[in-house]
């Protein structure tokens, strides 16, 4: 593996040419209270959440949806994406400071992956403010195509779509990974985050997963909740 910058000054970690990063191992959460945290996704998602060296890890099923670790620091916590198929481990800071991680290993939810089901990640949209230099650095280092269709764009491997690339919320111009969960139906679930102590910040038409909810959890991280998309990305 090999590094090299952008043209931004990031940081571009340089993949092998026939090596891409084909979908999601894990979302991962670091929380000033795990246990909290990881309760208030459980009554949500439905997860069985098993304690391990690494955090609190979050499954549905066989298949691990996230992973949620103690963290004191002042940041605003915020979900970090971790992706599979890279041929060696390693962290990612692209601009605006939009952080993921990459493994080794085969993807658990993307393109394909089976279709998700209740509690687990269906879809993942990037938001920022940089559109070239956002595009430039992800599919350099995760080894992507990019799809423009002004204002958006589309991040895919081999015509299938990985990923989103829009604009920032224009309730308050958050940056960063947005992930969606399948949630099944979403008026329950829109009670469920009330009653658990978070909010709901948007409800909307989305282009490809039609009806969602984008949610905050009690520390304020942002999520959105799909009703049943049937497949990665609707």
């Amino acid at each position: 593996m090999t590094f090299g910058h952008s043209r931004s000054g990031q940081k571009v970690t340089k993949l092998p040419s026939n090596s891409a990063v084909y979908g999601l191992r894990r979302a991962e959460l670091r929380a000033p209270d795990p246990d909290a945290t990881t309760h208030f996704y459980r009554k949500l998602l439905d997860w069985t959440v098993l304690r391990s060296e690494e955090g609190l890890d979050c499954w549905v099923g066989e298949r691990r949806c996230a992973r949620v670790r103690p963290d004191q620091t002042a940041q605003p916590p915020q979900w970090r994406l971790v992706f599979a198929g890279a041929p060696e481990n390693g962290e990612l800071t692209g601009p605006e400071d939009t952080f993921a991680s990459m493994v080794k290993g085969r993807a658990q939810h993307g393109p394909w992956a089976p279709r998700p089901r209740r509690g687990e990640p269906c879809w993942i949209e990037l938001r920022t403010a940089l559109a070239e230099s956002a595009d430039r650095f992800w599919s350099e280092s995760l080894t992507w195509s990019v799809r423009e269709h002004s204002p958006k764009a589309t991040y895919t491997v081999r015509d299938s779509a990985i990923a989103a690339r829009t604009t920032p919320r224009d309730s308050d111009g958050s940056v960063g990974w947005l992930c969606y969960f399948n949630v099944g139906e979403l008026d329950g679930a829109a009670e469920r985050v009330n009653e658990l102590g978070g909010s709901v910040l948007e409800r909307g038409q989305h282009e490809m997963l039609g009806e969602t909810l984008v949610i905050a959890d009690f520390d304020g991280v942002v999520s959105a909740l799909v009703a049943d998309p049937g497949r990665w990305g609707g």
